[in-house]
């Protein structure tokens, strides 16, 4: 994993798992790796992973057995709430892109819809994608 430097470390572990969980990497209850262990890992202060697992115990996205580890949640309420979460942030970016492109919102709306229907998209030189 790569870290960039716009945002706390811990954030972005939380970021990966989140993806790791909403992408099937990580099933509902799956045993997920020890603090230490992931420390060792990603090359990071075992405190940063600490506070990743304590922020994610706070989120109900891991439970933590004393003794026998972390596991992901297996409330599939907080999965489906996690993949609305990244579908309204991937939307929400792309939307803001295409207007600061000087697409108008029906505009987007229909490529979104041609693209979604398989139609073959033309960029502005004439080359489709």
């Amino acid at each position: 994993m790569e870290f960039n430097q716009k945002e706390p470390i811990y954030t972005q572990i939380i970021d990966d798992i989140k993806i790791k969980f909403i992408n099937g990497t990580y099933q509902s209850g799956q045993e997920i790796p020890s603090r230490r262990e992931l420390a060792k890992r990603l090359g990071v202060n075992p405190n940063t992973i600490q506070r990743a697992y304590r922020e994610m115990e706070d989120m109900k996205l891991i439970v933590t057995a004393r003794g026998q580890g972390s596991f992901m949640t297996s409330d599939s309420k907080i999965l489906e709430a996690l993949r609305e979460e990244a579908l309204n942030a991937a939307v929400s970016q792309s939307i803001e892109m295409l207007r600061s492109f000087g697409k108008s919102d029906e505009e987007i709306l229909d490529t979104m819809k041609k693209y979604m229907k398989g139609e073959n998209l033309n960029d502005q030189s004439g080359t489709s994608r």
